[in-house]
């Protein structure tokens, strides 16, 4: 009955009293249980003790514990490697595990033990293991049993961000964690899935961003304009560092909407300065349209560009003089220190003679820095 237990011990003092023949079998059962629990020299002793019916068998088992034993009392993690090789190729991966670990060979140790499916003592290993393919691997295991807080922390550790994406997005209700993770991999798949989770929940904005960041330029561009996210759709654009051939047809579309502002905007990052500038000037005193003018004029570095702006900004296309502070930002931007000093000093003296000697003082100050 202790032997049907797995109580070894008091079924070994038992057949002493009672049933000495049945000794050898049970050291043998007891020695194979404390083989399993990695107690290798009391394994050993009992094997030593137990019978089969095959004893070469028997024989070389017992060659092989000792070997065992001898290379966990050795010095020198070679000789620990070397015979844990020898016992992974005989399939004895529980043996070989341990000596691997007893060597420090953690990547080692956790692969045979996924080899042997001792999830638990993987799990152990994985602080110290550095490979990321047995990261995954544990991930995918984790998964597999629904364990998904596990999975995700592999995945992490195994840089795999995809993955790490979906168990955060489908199983883990993370969405902050799995935006986060997606803006500092940069993963494409897991921007993918990101968008997807947004659109599912109606944030089209935030859908059209993350298929941008995915590349899927066509879909974010058709969601933005089923969606009338078009201007979201734009600062993706130009945020992600898109091609000019994506900039200027995202100018073109503004264009032919009637939005003088955003396309002379998209002209500009496109490198077409002077259609850039043509609509960005017919957005009269606009402080960003004139802003952007300036910007595109500057980048130009075209002496006709730079002339019709001059005479724009003074009036001279359409009769109403734009704030000197323009003309002052024109000559600073083209690097013309002379006329920049001038309008400064003109710009100070409106400014006192107005009473704001704050701003008169400020404008000095710029222009000196």
């Amino acid at each position: 009955m202790r032997r049907d237990l797995l109580d070894w011990s008091k079924a070994l003092a038992l057949a002493e009293q009672l049933a000495p023949a049945e000794i050898p079998y049970i050291s043998r059962e007891y020695a194979q249980q404390l083989e399993f629990m990695g107690d290798y020299s009391t394994a050993l002793a009992h094997y030593e003790n137990g019978i089969i019916e095959y004893p070469e068998e028997e024989t070389e088992q017992i060659k092989v514990f000792r070997g065992i034993q001898l290379a966990r009392d050795l010095h020198g993690r070679v000789v620990k490697r070397d015979c844990a090789i020898i016992l992974e190729h005989l399939r004895q991966y529980g043996e070989a595990a341990d000596l691997y670990e007893l060597g420090q060979f953690y990547d080692r140790a956790a692969a045979v033990c996924l080899k042997a499916k001792a999830w638990g003592k993987v799990g152990e290993l994985l602080p110290k293991v550095r490979s990321p393919k047995i990261h995954a691997q544990y991930g995918k295991v984790m998964e597999a049993e629904k364990r998904y807080k596990e999975a995700a922390v592999a995945y992490r550790n195994a840089r795999d961000y995809d993955n790490l994406v979906r168990m955060l997005l489908d199983h883990l209700n993370m969405a902050e964690e799995a935006v986060k993770v997606v803006r500092e991999s940069r993963s494409i798949e897991g921007a993918k899935l990101v968008a997807k989770f947004f659109s599912q929940i109606g944030d089209h904005a935030s859908a059209i961003r993350f298929l941008v960041l995915s590349n899927c330029q066509q879909e974010a561009f058709q969601l933005a304009e089923a969606t009338d996210h078009i201007a979201e759709y734009a600062d993706s654009i130009e945020a992600d560092g898109a091609s000019q051939e994506q900039l200027a047809f995202l100018a073109e579309y503004f264009a032919n909407a009637g939005d003088s502002h955003n396309a002379g905007r998209f002209y500009l990052r496109a490198g077409h300065y002077r259609a850039a500038l043509e609509y960005l000037m017919a957005c009269g005193e606009n402080h960003e349209s004139l802003v952007l003018a300036i910007e595109a004029v500057a980048a130009a570095s075209d002496n006709k560009l730079t002339t019709r702006m001059t005479e724009y900004l003074m009036g001279e296309v359409d009769g109403m003089p734009k704030d000197a502070k323009y003309l002052f930002r024109l000559y600073v931007a083209l690097g013309m220190t002379k006329e920049a000093a001038t309008t400064a000093v003109v710009i100070a003296r409106e400014e006192q003679d107005h009473g704001s000697y704050t701003v008169a003082r400020n404008v000095l100050l710029a222009m000196y820095q």
